[in-house]
């Protein structure tokens, strides 16, 4: 009988210690946002603040994650209530696209480093697709008018630039030796360059681009360099830069200058854009905010 207690005493203490350690973050409506999740955010925020070199405040920045899962799942909450829902084939989109801009290698290094399932992955893409839906669906495109764009573009402090960019094509090669040869042959031949570039693609000796405009910015130091410096018409190389090694011909140059209303217009309406959804949201949490049963955890 004495055994019998024991037994069932470590029992209690077990499952216990179990239910505390399942213990939410936080409860909003009676949905829960789990400490599993806190904590894997937590831990991404302030591995980005010291990439970053900025201080770390463990407990401002507790606070701050947690209210921004609390204003997520509110959220997400009044989007339910207004039937919004995301399609298979909207998730497959965005999953696609995302897969496109990172690459699957990125994305499962990332999903072993904070130990999120495929399926956790998908709901969390999911998640950000259902609240931007309805965040849309409140602040459309066609409220931003023309009379705001104009107004913004005149009383902007700060003037619209468009940077200088140059028009190119390039020959690019794997290695260094490569790259030597094929820009001493081009300079025996007596060809014109355009010639030479579409001889060697035609052999398939080298990766060529068609003329194109580009900003030295985006560039390696080195490549970025050369296309500030060769003047129209020039050609330099070999040059390192990602993924192998290129001689560059510049065709045209354009300076810096400040865009006109035309040319600005689409940058300034997603930039109203983006204010007015963000002050959406920001509005609507704290609204909903006053009329929920939020109960916090971490603090």
């Amino acid at each position: 009988m004495y055994r019998v207690l024991i037994i069932a005493l470590l029992v209690v203490m077990v499952l216990s210690l179990i239910s505390c350690s399942k213990k939410p973050a936080a409860v909003v409506n009676d949905e829960e946002i789990s400490i599993d999740d806190f904590q894997r955010q937590l831990g991404q925020r302030m591995e980005a603040h010291k990439a970053q070199g900025i201080p770390v405040n463990e407990e401002a920045l507790k606070n701050a994650v947690i209210e921004e899962m609390i204003g997520k799942k509110l959220l997400l909450q009044a989007a339910r209530e207004k039937n919004i829902t995301i399609s298979d084939t909207e998730l497959k989109s965005a999953l696609e696209e995302i897969k496109a801009r990172l690459g699957e290698q990125k994305i499962q290094e990332a999903l072993r480093r904070w130990n999120l399932t495929e399926q956790q992955y998908r709901q969390m893409v999911k998640e950000e697709l259902i609240i931007e839906k309805y965040i849309s669906q409140l602040v459309p495109e066609d409220s931003i008018k023309e009379e705001e764009m104009k107004k913004y573009y005149n009383e902007s402090p700060k003037p619209f630039i468009k940077p200088a960019r140059v028009q190119v094509r390039i020959i690019q090669v794997d290695t260094e030796k490569e790259a030597r040869e094929l820009y001493d042959e081009w300079k025996r031949s007596n060809m014109e360059f355009d010639e030479f570039a579409e001889k060697v693609s035609r052999e398939g000796r080298a990766v060529v681009t068609q003329y194109g405009w580009i900003q030295p910015t985006f560039f390696s130091d080195a490549i970025r360099d050369a296309l500030e410096e060769l003047k129209e018409g020039e050609v330099g190389g070999p040059y390192r830069g990602k993924g192998g090694y290129y001689i560059l011909r510049v065709k045209k140059r354009e300076p810096e200058r400040v865009m006109s209303y035309e040319e600005a217009k689409d940058q300034i309406k997603a930039l109203l854009l983006r204010q007015r959804r963000e002050a959406t949201k920001v509005h609507l949490i704290t609204e909903r905010k006053k009329k929920s049963k939020i109960q916090v955890y971490v603090r």
